[in-house]
């Protein structure tokens, strides 16, 4: 489809009737917070738009994961923000577009190295470059503008993940990376949240929470929760907005509840004060030569 210039807008890509429903509730969450176009890139010749302005209808964008790929190919817009179905936004996020002034694409860093584990589980032998050095990136939220080398970095990382015949997106984006460099600005974690399920760190407020957590008794699978419980999740996970834990099953527990920070505010209360950074130094310089 013909690139509409100097617009802006989100983007979907859902396959099947599942991804569709969760993309419905994603971009529910979403539009409470952006008035730019959202689009819909699904399979579905007879679908009818719910929250989208813009449904494109593709049957071809390939098999797996690689639909993410393609999918953004054909993004209508000059600047894209694409987010996974099973998102769910909580605050705004339109300042990653003119965070793409300075940069081809805009995203987090995957924190839990999905390349090791997905190349360990499936090709073993596989060669990986920079294994310990080089960062992840997560795929889940992608910004990225309409140029030359971002067009020819998708024509690579397409090409890149046919031929490594690896059913994931984010270990192919990274091998396609090291052989056609783009820039790319890393967002904050906070705008690609992933890792509720194990145990993670915020330290501002939570833009996007990126999991599937709803559960079921007789299913070890989970799916996406409703847009009820994640709203509900988001209220309490943003009540602080500074530093703090989160850890499912039992709440958010801010730093001022770390053991280092309980100590200091009960010495505080037995009235001992912090001594200034310099004469701190002396006393520990006079103990050392004593």
């Amino acid at each position: 489809m013909e690139v509409v210039q100097k617009s802006w807008g989100y983007i979907y890509i859902a396959i099947g009737e599942m991804f569709r429903h969760e993309a419905e509730q994603s971009c529910r969450s979403l539009k409470r917070f952006t008035n730019y176009p959202v689009a819909l890139i699904t399979d579905d010749e007879n679908y009818k738009p719910v929250y989208f302005d813009t449904v494109i209808q593709a049957n071809d964008l390939g098999r797996s994961f690689e639909v993410k790929i393609t999918g953004m190919m054909r993004s209508p817009f000059q600047r894209t923000v694409f987010l996974d179905t099973d998102t769910f936004v909580c605050a705004g996020i339109d300042s990653v577009f003119e965070f793409l002034d300075y940069f081809d694409f805009a995203m987090t860093l995957d924190m839990h190295g999905h390349s090791t584990s997905f190349w360990r589980q499936y090709q073993p032998d596989y060669h990986l470059k920079l294994k310990d050095a080089l960062h992840e990136f997560n795929t889940g939220v992608v910004g990225f503008v309409r140029n030359k080398d971002v067009n020819e970095f998708f024509e690579t990382w397409l090409q890149t993940h046919r031929e490594l015949g690896m059913y994931a997106d984010m270990p192919t984006f990274r091998e396609a990376f090291l052989k056609r460099p783009v820039s790319v600005g890393i967002l904050p974690h906070e705008y690609n949240f992933t890792g509720i399920k194990s145990m993670v760190m915020a330290y501002t407020t939570v833009r996007v929470i990126h999991d599937r957590l709803g559960e079921k008794w007789n299913n070890l699978r989970p799916h996406m929760a409703d847009f009820e419980y994640m709203e509900k999740l988001a209220r309490r996970i943003n009540r602080k907005t500074y530093k703090r834990l989160i850890i499912p099953y039992v709440g958010v527990i801010p730093f001022t509840w770390s053991p280092f920070n309980l100590k200091r505010k009960i010495k505080s209360m037995l009235g001992i004060k912090a001594r200034k950074k310099r004469e701190s130094f002396f006393v520990k310089i006079e103990r050392n030569a004593e």
